[in-house]
């Protein structure tokens, strides 16, 4: 059977650097998405590559519409990044749990019911745990967890969701567990700050990242390829795993990057409370699924430095916008 991948989210950040790759691949896939937006996509993908993605328009909130797009095109692995982040689900609790926890379930009813899907590769998160101070010593990917946000909260339902997929319909998933994802593309979210940075730093503009203190720092390239990698996997399970970045301090995060882009010395600083997420997870089980070769790991300094490269050339070409440093 012929692969084909749907991206639930496509357009957003994780989404974009999903569909890089597969196009790179030779991949076919389709993105699933509210309504036509390419500013992520544009941003990440070769400008002649956005015809030819297969789209479909709809919520994901919609029940009989996911069934059709997984349906229709004869998906056979799904890679569901649809959400609504922290700041989103704080505003408004009803819709984050429509679209975070009943989109979700959405994507699972409709590859029980396609019969073609053989693995979903969900976006859980590290918000499924606590703060630092409810743990001692390395998170394991079992660990029990009090969230502190309703996206948190979301999370950790779907997670629970697909293990009774598996349980009662066989349905094999993953749900990884990033933190602080950064590179090209992030715009929204608490821990888009680290991107926002680089961003300023290369425009001459101060910016201040909105927490201090340790936290995992997942450059998206690898976040993208470490789906795509645990959606081919197929586990005959429902997998929660943890991605546990890099860990270092945002304080650390920032020397580097006033290294790495010469001016951004004097500019670019933190402050407020560390994030209300634990930062010290074992990545054991991952590395089990995918082989230690098959986990990537950028450095903090290679991925501010491929960041600010891409940032250099969309500069150049004078589509670097500041929208969202506002």
């Amino acid at each position: 059977m012929t692969e084909k991948f749907l991206l639930t989210g496509g357009q957003g950040f994780i989404g974009a650097w999903v569909a890089r790759r597969l196009l790179e691949e030779g991949t076919p896939f389709a993105i699933l998405d509210r309504q036509r937006d390419d500013g992520i996509l544009s941003q990440v993908l070769p400008a002649d590559a956005l015809s030819g993605i297969e789209r479909i328009w709809g919520d994901i909130a919609d029940g009989s519409l996911v069934r059709k797009a997984v349906e229709e095109p004869g998906i056979t692995h799904i890679i569901h990044l649809a959400g609504l982040q922290v700041p989103a689900c704080r505003a408004d609790p009803l819709a984050g749990a429509m679209v975070n926890v009943i989109g979700t379930l959405n994507v699972f009813e409709a590859a029980r019911k396609s019969g073609r899907v053989k693995s979903i590769a969900y976006a859980s998160s590290a918000a499924v745990a606590g703060a630092a101070s409810d743990y001692r010593g390395r998170i394991s990917d079992d660990a029990h967890h009090l969230p502190r946000t309703h996206y948190g909260v979301f999370k950790t339902a779907n997670e629970g969701n697909a293990r009774v997929y598996f349980f009662d319909h066989g349905i094999s998933s993953v749900g990884l567990r990033p933190l602080a994802v950064y590179g090209p593309g992030r715009e929204v979210g608490i821990t888009s700050g680290p991107t926002k940075a680089i961003k300023a730093a290369l425009l001459g503009r101060p910016y201040t990242i909105g927490f201090t203190g340790p936290t995992g720092f997942s450059y998206v390239e690898d976040v993208g390829a470490a789906f795509i990698a645990c959606a081919r996997a197929a586990p005959a399970a429902a997998l929660a795993l943890n991605l546990p970045g890099e860990v270092a301090a945002v304080e650390e995060f920032v020397r580097v990057l006033e290294e790495e882009v010469p001016g951004a010395r004097g500019r670019i600083d933190c402050a407020g409370e560390p994030l209300p997420v634990a930062h010290d997870f074992s990545g054991d089980g991952l590395t089990k699924l995918l082989g230690g070769a098959g986990v990537p790991r950028t450095t903090i300094r290679d991925g501010i430095g491929a960041t600010a490269r891409l940032f250099r050339s969309l500069l150049s070409q004078g589509r670097l916008h500041d929208r969202d440093l506002h």
